[in-house]
C-alpha cells in the first residue's frame, strides 16, 4: 500500500521550495496537494508518516522542562535563526542575537526572538526608591527556554513598540532574517543586559560598535520606545566610555538627569558617575 503513495510523494516533494512548516500548516499543505499528487485517498496522517520515513520532512521538537514541546516540519535545512523566527508570529531576533548578527558580539549557544505584547499603559508615578528596589536584585529573566539540536531558544514578549527599529535584513548565510537595527539592538541590551551575555559584554559590544552607531536615530529610537526609566543615562556613559565626541553625548544629557540610575541589577558595591548620575560596576575602572 505504502510502496506508491511513497514513491509518489517524494517525487512531489523534491519540487517543494525549502520551508518550515506549523503542524496545522503541514495538515493544510498535504490536503490541498494530496489530489494533484495522486494520493487523495490516502490519510493526512498516513500521508504524513511517509514523509517523515523517507526523510522527506524532519520533524523538529523544540523541547522544555516548563512548557508543552513545539513541533515544526522542515522541508530542506535551516538556520538557527530560521527555525528561531518560526517559534512566533511576528516576531524578530533581539538582544544577544542582534548583537551578533550586526558583527558587535561572538555568537552564543542560545537564540533570543522577541515578539512584543500589546500596547499596555505608560507606568507612572516612578521613584528613587522604587529604582533601587527594583534594581537591587537580579534580573527577571523569561521562563520560555527551548532546546533543539543543542541550541537553547528563549522566547521573549518584549514591550510595545510597533517594531521600532526592526528591519528585515539578508544575514551573511544568505538568509533572510527580521532582527533589531544596531541602535535599538544597543537600547535593548540597555535594558536587559542578562539577555546580551552580561552588561560586560554590553560595554564590549558599545566599544566594538560605537564607530558606527547613528547617534541621530538612537536618541529617536529612545524617545520612540518611551521606557519608563531613564535608559538615556546608561547610553550616553556608554558611548563616552567607548570614545563617542562630546557632542554626540551631550544628546543624551539633554534629555534630563532627574534621577541616580544604574548600569546593571543586583551589583556589589557599585562606583558612581556624577556626570551621568549613575551607579557602574567597579569593575569597569
Amino acid at each position: 500500500m505504502k510502496t506508491k503513495p511513497s514513491k509518489l510523494l517524494k517525487s512531489h516533494f523534491n519540487h517543494v521550495p525549502r520551508r518550515i512548516f506549523w503542524p496545522n500548516e503541514m495538515s493544510q499543505f498535504l490536503a490541498e496537494h494530496r489530489g494533484a499528487w495522486g494520493v487523495s485517498t490516502v490519510g493526512i496522517e498516513e500521508l504524513l508518516e511517509i514523509l517523515l520515513e523517507q526523510k522527506v520532512v524532519i520533524r523538529a521538537e523544540f523541547t522544555s522542562n516548563k512548557y508543552d514541546t513545539i513541533i515544526r516540519y522542515l522541508r530542506g535545512k535551516h538556520s538557527s535563526n530560521e527555525l528561531a523566527l518560526s517559534l512566533q508570529r511576528d516576531s524578530f531576533l533581539s538582544h544577544g542575537t542582534a548583537l551578533t548578527t550586526h558583527g558587535m558580539a561572538t555568537p552564543e549557544s542560545i537564540i533570543y526572538v522577541n515578539r512584543e505584547q500589546s500596547p499596555k499603559d505608560r507606568p507612572d508615578g516612578i521613584t528613587q526608591a522604587g529604582m533601587r528596589l527594583a534594581f537591587r536584585n537580579k534580573q527577571r529573566q523569561s521562563k520560555y527556554l527551548f532546546t533543539y539540536s543543542a541550541m537553547k531558544y528563549m522566547l521573549l514578549s518584549g514591550k510595545h513598540t510597533g517594531n521600532a527599529g526592526v528591519t528585515r535584513i539578508k544575514s551573511p548565510s544568505g538568509e533572510t532574517i527580521d532582527v533589531t537595527d544596531k541602535e535599538r539592538t544597543l537600547i535593548d541590551v540597555v535594558v536587559r543586559p542578562a539577555y546580551a551575555g552580561g552588561i560586560e559584554r554590553v560595554a564590549a559590544a558599545y566599544a566594538k560598535g560605537a564607530d558606527t552607531v547613528d547617534v541621530d536615530h538612537l536618541v529617536d529610537l529612545l524617545q520612540r520606545v518611551d521606557h519608563a526609566y531613564p535608559y538615556h543615562q546608561a547610553i550616553g556613559f556608554l558611548l563616552e566610555r567607548s570614545g563617542r565626541s562630546s557632542a554626540d553625548c551631550h544628546k543624551f544629557e539633554a534629555l534630563g538627569k532627574k534621577f541616580d540610575f544604574y548600569l546593571d541589577y543586583a551589583m556589589k558595591r557599585p562606583t558612581f558617575n556624577k556626570k551621568w548620575r549613575l551607579y557602574y560596576p567597579s569593575s569597569f575602572d
